[in-house]
């Protein structure tokens, strides 16, 4: 938020601070639904300090995309160890692994994706209306996944 304004600064801790508790009461109190919430606002926070600052885009941005993947993994994986369940040995470590190469596939699709932009440059009409519909798709998905990871009540 460094890029911003000050007013934008004020505006993005009060953003900051609602995804953060978010993320907390998804946590703690086990409402799974306030988890992409939580990361939705993070990553529209990042993405419009982007856009008021019209600041280019850089590295950190494929670091932001890897740690939003992060924080919504390891925060389902924490409502998933509410559950009295026991698995096989060694599944928490599986899961660790399988966590941090999807950190790092993220970090690495973003990281290309923004080298094929920066070698694009394209503009126009036709490539903001194709990046809206990208961005709501990705919303729309990770909105559909967090549905998917409701716990079933049956015993």
């Amino acid at each position: 938020m460094t890029r911003g304004g000050e007013a934008f600064q004020e505006f993005g801790a009060r953003v900051g601070t609602v995804a953060l508790l978010a993320l907390i009461a998804g946590i703690v109190l086990g409402w799974s639904p306030l988890i992409p919430v939580a990361v939705a606002l993070a990553g529209g926070l990042y993405g419009a300090e982007l856009a008021i600052s019209e600041a280019p885009l850089d590295a950190a941005a494929a670091g932001v995309a890897a740690a939003l993947l992060l924080c919504t993994e390891l925060a389902y994986w924490s409502g998933e160890e509410r559950t009295r369940w026991l698995g096989d040995a060694g599944d928490g470590l599986r899961r660790a692994a399988v966590v941090a190469l999807l950190g790092v596939g993220a970090f690495l699709v973003a990281a290309i994706l923004l080298a094929l932009v920066d070698a694009v440059r394209a503009r126009g009409l036709a490539v903001d209306l194709l990046g809206a519909v990208a961005a709501v798709t990705i919303l729309a998905t990770v909105l559909a996944a967090s549905r998917g990871r409701r716990p079933t009540d049956g015993a």
